[in-house]
């Protein structure tokens, strides 16, 4: 996969989060692991607040990595909308604030969203001169994806912090 370069200003999301292991109640890419019970969870609160629709009708998916991602397969997943105004927030939903950085993004389609897309990208990243320059990435998700239940016709924008190789 050939990635776009993209220098993106900081990014003000709305939403809910998770931590843990998201294949420990079901261990597969499915609505029934955590990250799809998130995604339930923010659907609900839209509902609540009208406000907070998905600006162009875009949602993000933050995937944040620790210590403990390695060792036990914990890390952080953020599912939110983008806002502009934090008085818009809502005292049930998190703030995540991702920097001005420069990206890489890559398109994923169809069957490979639910593949460990992420191993192949990481490894490339040397091949274009760059390597990773946070523990996150994000993922967009737009009219272009059509749901778990559609794949095969779906795609994904996937944005990974980088810097220049030194």
């Amino acid at each position: 996969m050939q990635p776009t370069i993209h220098s993106l200003d900081q990014l003000t999301l709305l939403g809910l989060s998770f931590y843990g292991d998201p294949f420990a109640v079901s261990g597969d890419w499915d609505v029934e692991n955590e990250i799809g019970r998130l995604w339930q969870r923010l659907g609900h609160s839209l509902k609540r607040y009208p406000h907070l629709q998905p600006l162009a009708n875009r949602t993000y998916e933050v995937h944040i990595y620790n210590p403990e991602t390695e060792q036990k397969g914990h890390f952080e997943v953020f599912a939110g909308v983008l806002i502009n105004d934090l008085d818009l927030a809502a005292p049930d939903l998190l703030i995540k604030v991702l920097p001005t950085a420069r990206y890489a993004c890559y398109t994923v389609q169809g069957e490979k969203i639910v593949t460990d897309w992420y191993a192949e990208i990481e490894s490339g990243l040397g091949e274009i001169g760059y390597r990773r320059a946070g523990q996150y990435f994000f993922q967009v998700y737009d009219e272009r994806f059509k749901g778990m239940e559609h794949l095969a016709e779906s795609e994904l924008d996937v944005y990974i912090p980088i810097q220049p190789l030194a």
